[in-house]
């Protein structure tokens, strides 16, 4: 589950912006959060801004960091770290950008932190709560390593020598077999994951073929079904692929996929024919659900945290409102499953849909291009007041300046 997420200098956030999940002392929707650990955690947010204002980019921002992350085992001496994007809008030397992870694993809190320019990894730490009091397990500037108690260092530090400045040294002491790293590692690896806008989910389609038991298959029918989309079934076929994916800095993609959607269609003399269309000749709308639902799913029945730039393109309010509410639910969402989401849709500026802690802005500064972050709860807002209404007219900030 996380806790929270920062970052600084990357796209339009110069400076440090912070990302909280944890429930403020707000009694309203006592639904929407949980118990976890000794922490009260939302279980959903939204973030609002316009065109151009940052929203995207946060949720680039937290991608990139776990890309960089998991890859950083397989990157070879000297080679660039991808994904790194400073703000741009400054003289000289670009700087580092900073990354800050706040999260519960496997019973145990941990904060795992590390900043980076496109060559090196600058510095690095990795904090774990056994108490009240954190404990630092290592701390890193550049190449010079520090470890905070004997046994740590007699397993970390012949690790530390084989590292090179372009990796994680929490995905090399991994790699290792450290067991002090491991948990963090593989939270990053297998329960959390952010999707971008030019990120198009293909580890989807990974999941529909694994799809075993038929449960994804019957869980995507129910949400297209829900959307009222006409489409009776589908099938999903993989073939290997030698090239890479776009946009992604030679990332291999290992496999191409063929999917086709079926259609019970009734014709002039009442019978029911099947119909079978690629995928790709169905509406955006559908394309997104159908790539939506594996992430959705794998979510809830795991209790992964799932981030996802515009959840609401294409789509029905109404659909969106139901994919908040699995989240928000005791009764769908038992394993604390997290979603984190931007969006246009005005019908979520409601305090009878979140709370107010759940409702988040983004706004950039024109003059400067930087984007700042902040919660609808730092407004004096009273639980009743109509939401929406007051952000159209630009009480919270976020909106575009139409002239």
């Amino acid at each position: 589950m996380l806790l929270g997420f920062s970052v600084s200098n990357f796209r339009s956030f110069k400076d440090t912006v912070e990302l909280s999940m944890e429930a403020s002392s707000l009694r309203e929707l006592p639904q929407n959060a949980m118990d976890a650990d000794g922490h009260r955690l939302l279980k959903s947010v939204a973030i609002f801004g316009a065109n151009a204002a940052g929203k995207s980019n946060l949720v680039r921002a937290m991608a990139s960091a776990i890309m960089i992350i998991r890859t950083s085992g397989a990157r070879q001496l000297n080679a660039p770290i991808p994904w790194v994007e400073p703000f741009a809008f400054q003289k000289g030397d670009k700087g580092e950008t900073s990354f800050e992870f706040d999260f519960l694993a496997e019973g145990r809190r941990y904060i795992y932190a590390f900043s980076c320019t496109r060559d090196r990894i600058t510095g690095e730490s990795l904090m774990e709560y056994g108490s009240q009091r954190p404990a630092r397990i290592f701390t890193r500037t550049g190449q010079r390593y520090a470890f905070y108690n004997a046994a740590t260092r007699k397993v970390l530090e012949p690790i530390a020598e084989r590292n090179t400045p372009n990796k994680l040294f929490l995905a090399t002491a991994t790699s290792w077999n450290a067991e002090v790293t491991k948990a963090p590692f593989l939270w990053f690896s297998r329960c959390i994951d952010a999707f971008d806008s030019g990120n198009p989910m293909r580890q989807s389609l990974q999941l529909y073929e694994d799809d075993g038991d038929g449960s994804l298959k019957a869980f995507t029918r129910r949400l297209l079904r829900e959307s009222d989309i006409n489409i009776s079934d589908f099938s999903v076929e993989s073939r290997n692929s030698t090239g890479t994916v776009p946009g992604m800095d030679g990332y291999p993609m290992h496999k191409e996929y063929v999917v086709m959607s079926k259609h019970d269609i009734t014709e002039g003399d009442g019978t029911v024919s099947e119909y079978s269309l690629p995928m790709i000749a169905e509406s955006k709308g559908t394309q997104n659900l159908f790539l939506l639902s594996p992430q959705i799913k794998n979510a809830i029945d795991n209790g992964y945290v799932f981030c996802v730039d515009e959840l609401d393109a294409s789509m029905h309010p109404a659909l969106l409102l139901y994919i908040v509410d699995i989240f928000n639910s005791p009764e769908t969402n038992p394993h604390g499953a997290q979603l984190i989401m931007t969006s246009h849709t005005t019908d979520l500026l409601s305090t009878a849909v979140l709370r107010r802690d759940q409702i988040l802005f983004v706004e950039k500064e024109r003059g400067s291009g930087i984007s700042d972050l902040y919660r609808l709860s730092d407004f004096p807002v009273r639980a009743n007041e109509d939401v929406r209404k007051a952000y159209m007219a630009g009480r919270f900030g976020a909106v575009p300046d139409i002239l």
